[in-house]
């Protein structure tokens, strides 16, 4: 399998996880001190961070999500993937639609099995 390949399926089980209301899916994916930073947040470090993020997002909303990768670039066993995100979240609590979308960077590493884990998660939502 490419290492693109590989990288997909990893993004796939986050949004799969995220979809599907498993957070302990989405954190599978991660290495235990991935740094989050995402637009208007404070900076974020560890996986108990992005179930602190996540969990009231998932019990909030029936939620969709993609990814498409725009460019991928590799460093030995890192990789750095810059791309475009978007998804719905239905509120269940009055059934209104949101509809996130922005650029997003990924970075991920091998760990010591060889799994990619996610070490950055950077997000931009502004203009393009």
């Amino acid at each position: 399998m490419s290492v693109r390949a590989e990288i997909e399926a990893v993004i796939n089980r986050w949004n799969g996880g995220l979809d599907g209301g498993d957070i302990e899916q989405m954190v599978s994916t991660c290495h235990p001190d991935t740094v989050t930073v995402n637009e208007r947040q404070p900076v974020t470090v560890g996986t108990q961070a992005i179930r602190d993020k996540y969990n009231p997002r998932i019990a909030a909303a029936d939620i969709t999500s993609g990814f498409d990768i725009e460019t991928l670039a590799e460093f030995g066993d890192t990789v750095v993937v810059v791309g475009r995100f978007c998804g719905t979240m239905k509120m269940r609590n009055t059934g209104d639609i949101r509809s996130p979308e922005g650029r997003l960077t990924l970075v991920y590493q091998r760990d010591d099995d060889g799994a990619w884990k996610m070490i950055l998660d950077m997000d931009n939502n502004g203009p393009e």
